[in-house]
């Protein structure tokens, strides 16, 4: 079965591209099995809460889990999140495919963010000013990287553990999403896959085939992966 992983969706931010991923869903073919690595959703107050574009990529991320397989991998804002009404979603805090890829949301090997939290309080503080009185769109993980020591420094943190992690555990592969940085890297002897975010003016989906083959490849505007 061909696996297919995406992440940082951020349903519920201003910044979340929701008619781009509705989109996308809809050119995810029936046998496919879809991964939805962490943070889909930013808040849950209630459907009743989302604007009617992120309330209708979730009404048919409920109607897709009915006719195929569809992971939700839990992230750090989604944590809690469970959808209503009538659906098939099965909710995880790991998976992995063909023992080959470990395939986890990446906030579990993020140990700066915290450390580092009165460090990051003035970035912070910049950006929600920039939010609430200026009136800027970009969303926080993107504004970080207008800090680049920054931003460099967790980033990598991020790979070193996840791989760390896989290699200990025998995979040879690991996916994340958390720090919304994009690409392909091979540390500690496994390749690392991060399948950035769409929040921002790229969206990535990683395609897996049942011998663990990957592929990371980006999803053009109208909601097709360039395969």
């Amino acid at each position: 079965m061909e696996t297919w992983i995406i992440s940082d969706v951020h349903l519920g931010a201003r910044q979340c591209r929701a008619a781009w991923f509705h989109a996308f869903l809809q050119h995810v073919p029936e046998h496919v099995r879809l991964i939805l690595n962490g943070d889909i959703v930013t808040r849950m107050r209630g459907v009743s809460a989302l604007e009617p574009e992120h309330v209708a990529a979730l009404d048919l991320l409920r109607m897709l889990s009915l006719r195929q397989e569809v992971i939700w991998v839990c992230g750090n804002h989604d944590r809690r999140v469970r959808l209503s009404g009538h659906h098939d979603l099965r909710y995880c805090n790991h998976w992995t495919v063909s023992k080959h890829l470990y395939i986890a949301h990446g906030d579990r090997f993020d140990h700066l963010s915290c450390a580092l939290r009165f460090i990051l309080l003035p970035i912070r503080v910049v950006y929600e000013f920039c939010t609430r009185v200026i009136g800027s769109q970009t969303h926080v993980a993107d504004f970080a990287k207008r800090f680049p020591w920054v931003y460099q420094l967790l980033n990598g943190h991020v790979i070193r553990n996840a791989t760390d992690y896989a290699r200990r555990a025998g995979y040879k592969s690991v996916a994340c999403g958390h720090t919304h940085h994009p690409g392909i890297s091979v540390e500690n002897g496994v390749t690392y896959f991060n399948t950035g975010c769409w929040t921002e003016d790229s969206a990535y989906v990683l395609i897996c085939d049942s011998a663990g083959a990957c592929r990371l490849v980006s999803v053009d505007s109208s909601g097709v992966p360039a395969f």
